[in-house]
C-alpha cells in the first residue's frame, strides 16, 4: 500500500490479519477516526489493457464479500471502498462503492459464475459481483518509489 500512503499520508491503511479470514481487508483511519472500510484485491497476471478490454473495466469480487463489507460500513456509518492493484502496471485503482449518505455509488452486476475457489486453486460456482471501475481514481507507482496520480 506504498502507492496509497504516498498520496494520502493523512489517511492510514490499517490491514486486518492476512493469516485469518476477515470480512474486510482493511480500514482507513484519519485523525484517529475510521473513514472507510476496504476490500482489496491484487490481480498479478492482469494488464490494464486486458482489464479495460476483455473485462470491460469490471472488477470481479465475491458478492458475499461485498455484502459483508457494506454491512460493516453501515454499522460504522462510513464508506466502503474498493482497491484494485495491478502489479504489472504498478497501479492502484480505488473507488467508493457504497457511501452512508448516498448508498450505492457505482453500478454492480451480480451473476453466478465459475471462479477460482481460493488463492490456492480449485473451482467454485458462486454469486460474483462485477463492479464498474472505469471511472476509478488511478494512482501510479514507479521504480524509484515516487508516485504519480492520474
Amino acid at each position: 500500500m506504498d502507492i496509497w500512503s504516498s498520496h494520502y499520508p493523512q489517511i492510514a491503511y490499517v490491514s486486518t490479519d492476512k493469516d485469518k479470514p476477515c470480512a474486510v481487508d482493511a480500514i482507513l483511519v484519519k485523525d484517529k477516526q475510521i473513514v472507510g472500510v476496504v476490500e482489496q484485491k491484487s490481480r498479478p497476471s492482469l494488464t490494464v489493457v486486458e482489464f479495460m478490454g476483455d473485462h470491460k473495466g469490471e472488477w470481479l469480487v465475491t458478492h458475499q464479500k461485498i455484502k459483508d463489507s457494506v454491512a460493516i460500513a453501515q454499522a460504522l456509518h462510513t464508506k466502503f471502498v474498493g482497491f484494485l492493484y495491478l502489479p504489472e502496471a504498478d497501479l492502484l485503482m480505488f473507488k467508493t462503492i457504497w457511501h452512508p449518505d448516498q448508498g450505492w455509488t457505482v453500478p454492480i452486476k451480480v451473476h453466478e459464475t465459475k471462479t477460482q475457489a481460493t488463492i490456492n486453486g480449485g473451482i467454485a460456482v458462486r454469486e460474483n459481483a462485477f463492479i464498474d471501475m472505469k471511472n476509478a481514481t488511478v494512482l501510479y507507482g514507479d521504480a524509484d518509489g515516487r508516485q504519480t496520480a492520474e
